[in-house]
């Protein structure tokens, strides 16, 4: 029988599999391991494995060179960066990765993100929380999101949607991307610039691009040191595209305004340790943007029915093979 291992962190541990046992059918033998950081642990529960369905375990060379009936390695996520691609193409092992399920809900939070830090909503929730204060004027700084130049960082399906979601607000749009589709950064009213411009002009910059090679820490000490306007940092992206220690620099020196972070540099970030915690300027969520019922649903539907289109030989059904 086919041996599929779904490999999960441990706040998954006793969730119901009926979407996925439903859609790989009862010729499938489908086995949950819950990751517990040990590399040994993860290779013994995957050795037999024909396929394995993962989000963020980490498939290192050491890992695939000991799959010795892996055919297929389907990642539960529109990001791969966990599997060694080049250890998996040694060994004749396909990877492949959701295209789309969560577009929506990612530019839905970027925006809440941006909105929240503009109007100081976290400042007036404590005021009348905690301090029990009803005082309109007690803060300054607020502006209109109108007056706001926004610049998007990866102009892709989010940063795309984003850009349709700023336009309802009347904001100036700037788009960086390192393939840029000129055609439709003019369509959705946005001008195509770069990141020099960008970091010069924007008063808030959004993150919506994939983490390569190439763009680990992408905003680095240096990019701080080039935004003009103070501007509002908000990442619903990848952790690893900032270096935070310049991030909590550029916050203490005022290089930046705030921040808005769905993801930090560590999956299972030490908050007693974060320098980022008690700001005020800074709202910190826990890789929450994708998440909705509708795009859980999607993200498991889609993950697992490449499994089975793949085992079928249905390649040209396969949402979409990386490997």
């Amino acid at each position: 029988m086919t041996r599929v291992v779904l490999t999960e962190p441990p706040e998954c541990a006793g969730r119901d599999l009926g979407v996925e046992r439903s859609i790989l059918g009862p010729d499938i033998e489908l086995v949950q391991y819950i990751c517990d950081d040990n590399e040994e642990h993860l290779i013994s529960a995957c050795r037999d494995a024909d396929v394995i369905l993962t989000a963020f375990s980490p498939l290192t060379r050491k890992v695939i060179e000991q799959l010795t009936h892996c055919r297929l390695i389907s990642v539960t996520a529109t990001g791969y960066g966990n599997v060694d691609l080049e250890a998996a193409a040694d060994g004749g092992i396909r990877v492949c990765a959701i295209d789309e399920y969560c577009t929506e809900e990612v530019a839905d939070h970027a925006l809440l993100l941006m909105l929240a830090l503009c109007r100081r909503l976290p400042e007036y929730h404590k005021q009348v929380q905690e301090d029990r204060n009803w005082q309109f004027d007690s803060l300054q700084g607020l502006s209109r999101m109108r007056d706001q130049t926004l610049g998007i960082i990866g102009f892709g399906r989010i940063g795309q949607a984003v850009a349709r979601r700023a336009q309802g607000f009347g904001m100036t749009i700037m788009a960086f991307d390192p393939y840029p589709n000129e055609a439709v950064i003019a369509d959705l009213g946005a001008r195509s610039c770069t990141l020099a411009e960008l970091y010069a002009a924007a008063d808030i910059i959004s993150l919506n691009c994939g983490l390569t090679g190439d763009n680990e820490h992408l905003i680095d000490k240096n990019a701080f040191g080039q935004m003009q306007r103070s501007p509002i940092i908000i990442n619903c992206a990848r952790g690893a595209l900032i270096d935070e220690a310049a991030m909590v620099s550029a916050l203490d020196t005022g290089q930046i305004s705030g921040a808005g972070l769905d993801v930090l540099k560590d999956e299972s970030p030490d908050l007693a340790a974060s320098k980022l915690m008690g700001r005020s300027n800074v709202i910190l969520t826990p890789h929450i943007a994708f998440y909705s019922d509708a795009s859980m649903l999607d993200n498991r539907t889609i993950s697992t029915t490449n499994v089975r289109n793949f085992l079928d030989g249905k390649d040209e059904d396969v949402r979409r093979y990386v490997v």
